[in-house]
């Protein structure tokens, strides 16, 4: 039976770069090396540098699950912010608001076994008043869960498949709750049935139409105009966020992990002007939910650097509202020149100078290289996009079809470049392993007009008529020189 005629295993459904409508079964890496090594035909390593070489930038995408690098928001929300001051015990202090993440608060309820969906959302309702005591008003913010940005996050989290349910309260549930919470239509009917039992007991509730960070945060810097305000929440996110725009505020607002609760005026007051104002910024381009992390490069580095550098004019188009997209492309190229220590160098022309030194010392891994002219620029537009939203409070505040994302089947997935993978004379994946001269047409080179080069079984590249410097026309040509 053809292969063609075989049912397809599920590794099948793994994106797989096409070359002339082939596709190639390569890792990734192994098609780098490859296409490095096909460069010695009609172009210069060099030149063949100034594109990616392999089907997305590893330095931006991961070469496992080809998703977007993930960042360590955690580790950097608690280096270059929590630990500015000291956690506070809130135990016998009280707040006017407390502002829940419903996010956060799906996975904090044991279910049992047995129990119908109204008991399970009367655990629910039981855990949101314990944490509410002290409070007078307890607000609870759920995510939306239509198409955004964010669908791509949604997918790397989820671990196990699960098949739409519906949800009665008198039924009995048997599902795991991971398994439940890893689909999101199951996430919507149970937000649907705490929703209804949250309010009959006076606990406002607010679902937003996607992304829930930003509307906690609202939430939260509204109510703290008038009274103290607790967030309850782990996203460093929304952390960020309220440091950022909590000097709009005029009384207390304290934000609380599983860690302890801490001071967001105080952690504000303890940066310095630059690091307020560039916070968001720094956060959002150096790797968040819908921002690839960028290889080798840690968050809390890149944020020291950048509040130490001499780079303000390129970080301001980001925060500026009204900033053109080419401005935002050219401001990006110029931050990631910066981030690899070579200020108005061509990328393509630092790719090739790292290429060279790591060369030199026996160890390629392309993740290592800085991303190329187009993947730099889509990166950059998917973080300006992400610090609007973050300015302005708003998820989605500009068309993410136009900054970085297109629409798919699973919703929003980033693009990874506009370029081509490489040059289209380096996609010829021909070598020989001729016994001959590779004189003639039985050199699978030599048929399909290319040049031998070192990957050649036996020829290697150098001793035969097919080489790029071959020593017969050479003489020829000296002759008639002289």
């Amino acid at each position: 039976m053809e292969v063609k005629s075989k049912v397809q295993g599920l590794s099948s459904l793994r994106k797989i770069p096409k070359i002339n409508e082939k596709k190639i079964y390569l890792d990734s890496l192994k098609l780098f090396n490859r296409l490095i090594i096909f460069a010695q035909r009609d172009m210069t390593v060099e030149t063949s540098l100034a594109y990616e070489l392999t089907p997305f930038p590893l330095s931006l995408f991961s070469n496992k699950d080809q998703k977007m690098n993930k960042a360590n928001k955690v580790g950097f929300s608690k280096t270059s912010l929590k630990e500015l001051t000291d956690p506070l015990d809130l135990t016998n202090q009280s707040c006017s608001t407390l502002v829940v993440d419903g996010g956060w608060l799906l996975y904090m309820v044991k279910w049992e076994q047995g129990q119908t969906w109204q008991e399970i959302a009367n655990s629910y309702l039981s855990y949101v008043q314990c944490l509410g005591r002290r409070s007078q008003k307890t607000i609870v913010v759920f995510d939306g869960y239509s198409r955004s940005p964010k669908d791509h996050d949604h997918i790397r989290r989820t671990k196990k498949s699960c098949c739409d349910l519906q949800i009665q309260p008198d039924m009995i549930h048997w599902t795991p709750r991971a398994k439940f919470l890893d689909n999101t239509n199951n996430k919507s009917e149970l937000i649907h049935l705490l929703s209804s039992t949250f309010r009959k007991h006076n606990i406002t509730v607010e679902q937003c139409d996607n992304d829930a960070d930003t509307s906690i945060v609202r939430e939260a810097l509204a109510t703290a105009t008038d009274d103290s305000v607790e967030v309850r929440a782990e996203d460093a996110d929304v952390l960020v966020m309220l440091v950022h725009h909590i000097p709009s505020t005029n009384h207390p607002l304290f934000f609380t992990t599983s860690k302890g609760s801490y001071d967001v005026r105080r952690i504000c007051e303890a940066l310095s002007e630059r690091e307020r104002c560039y916070l968001l910024f720094c956060h959002a381009f150096t790797g968040c939910d819908t921002v690839s992390a960028i290889a080798g490069h840690g968050k809390t580095t890149l944020f020291d650097r950048f509040c130490a550098g001499d780079i303000d004019e390129h970080m301001d188009i980001f925060l500026d509202t009204q900033a053109t997209k080419d401005a935002v492309i050219q401001a990006g190229t110029t931050i990631f020149q910066y981030i690899y220590h070579a200020p108005g160098t061509a990328l393509g022309e630092i790719r090739h100078n790292m290429f060279s030194r790591k060369a030199a010392a026996g160890l390629i891994k392309p993740e290592t290289l800085p991303p190329t002219e187009g993947a730099a620029a889509q990166h950059s537009l998917r973080a300006y996009l992400q610090t609007q939203d973050w300015i302005l409070l708003q998820s989605m505040s500009l068309n993410p079809s136009d900054y970085g994302w297109t629409l798919g089947v699973h919703g929003y997935e980033p693009v990874p470049t506009l370029d081509p993978m490489a040059p289209e004379e380096l996609l010829q994946f021909t070598s020989c392993n001729c016994n001959g001269d590779c004189s003639n047409r039985r050199c699978s080179c030599k048929r399909n007009g290319v040049k031998c080069i070192s990957a050649c079984g036996v020829c290697k590249g150098i001793s035969c008529k097919n080489c790029g410097h071959d020593g017969g026309e050479s003489g020829e040509d000296s002759d008639i020189d002289s």
